[in-house]
């Protein structure tokens, strides 16, 4: 089975060999020991903060295989982005040429560089060994976030935001960087997306063209892919686009992948999610399968079990109730796979 939990520096290594095997496309999860490892205090100490409002804090959680104790996966929460530098996208709009003497009118889609996104909550990378990539281990690491998210919302903004992973192949080569951000920044796609996750993005501001780009002047490879899903990420795609989350009109600068998007009292998980008690019986295998968590903050514990739900009371085994260190009386979240 799978537990989710908070990260912790000793999960350092795990973490590294992660990030190595996600490859290219993950800004926000970079193979850098350093800025992994600021990940995980980041992390630490807005568990630990006071908040009143979101501000610049993150949280970051790892999935466990049990089993083994094994790390398999990580994933993250941005409490606010564009808090130090800008957050850059692109915003997909039409721009209108017309010619009444012609008797001409087009309509022409064009790329707006924009931080719309500045003041906003963002879901950041979820990243999962490739033995793991089952539905259960998928939905429990992405919808975890989501429960925590329910129980801590003063913690976030009422808009949230995924970035999700544009298309490029095992080579780091980017049709749409290849065709635009190339020319701009003099380097190739998998340096840009390295040096976007470690260091300070100011260089995005300083380099990026500041006028639209009329996509009819790329070349096809790079419409092509425009707003398109990296073939590895359909499986996360495919669990937001269940929670509620929809395409807007943004994507990334760097690959043109999609961003999605949502209001936070709209998310399925969210709204649904109940909160009750816990009972305890054997012999729950065929009782449906429930994403499970505990705890607040540092002590927050996910799992996905059988369980039978009672309105405020949710019936549980008892390798559930220790996998996930319930105490009696202890009040738990809950939501139906």
């Amino acid at each position: 089975m799978y537990l989710v939990r908070p990260v912790d520096f000793s999960d350092l290594p795990a973490l590294e060999r992660l990030a190595q095997q996600a490859g290219i496309g993950f800004t926000n999860f970079p193979a850098n020991r350093d800025r992994l490892n600021d990940l995980i205090a980041s992390s630490k100490r807005s568990m630990l903060a006071n908040i009143e409002q979101p501000g610049e804090e993150s949280y970051s959680f790892v999935l466990i295989d049990t089993s083994r104790d094994v790390i398999v996966g990580a994933c993250g929460l941005e409490a606010m982005v564009g808090t130090d530098t800008p957050f850059y996208s692109y915003r997909i709009d039409e721009v209108v040429h017309a010619s009444p003497q012609m008797q001409i009118h087009n309509r022409i889609s064009a790329l707006f560089l924009c931080h719309d996104y500045n003041g906003t909550s963002r879901m950041m990378a979820l990243v999962v060994d490739r033995a793991h990539q089952n539905h259960i281990a998928m939905s429990l690491l992405s919808r975890a976030r989501l429960l925590f998210m329910a129980k801590h919302q003063e913690r976030f903004t009422k808009r949230i935001f995924v970035e999700l992973r544009g298309e490029s192949d095992r080579h780091g080569f980017s049709p749409f960087w290849d065709s635009l951000g190339k020319h701009f920044f003099s380097m190739d796609f998998q340096k840009a997306d390295y040096l976007s996750g470690v260091s300070n993005k100011n260089f995005i501001a300083d380099l990026m063209p500041r006028y639209p780009i009329y996509v009819p002047t790329l070349p096809q490879a790079a419409q092509d892919v425009i707003g398109v899903v990296h073939e590895e990420s359909d499986k996360s795609a495919e669990i937001l686009l269940e929670e509620g989350f929809q395409f807007r009109n943004y994507v990334d600068i760097f690959d043109a992948g999609p961003t999605v998007e949502s209001k936070l009292q709209d998310i399925h998980t969210v709204v649904n999610s109940k909160t009750g008690s816990m009972t305890i019986d054997e012999g729950l295998s065929n009782a449906p399968m429930h994403l499970i968590a505990k705890g607040k903050l540092g002590d927050f514990r996910a799992t996905v079990a059988p369980a039978y739900d009672h309105q405020d009371q949710l019936t549980i085994e008892t390798a559930t109730q220790q996998r996930l260190q319930i105490s009696e009386g202890e009040q738990i979240q809950w939501i139906t796979l």
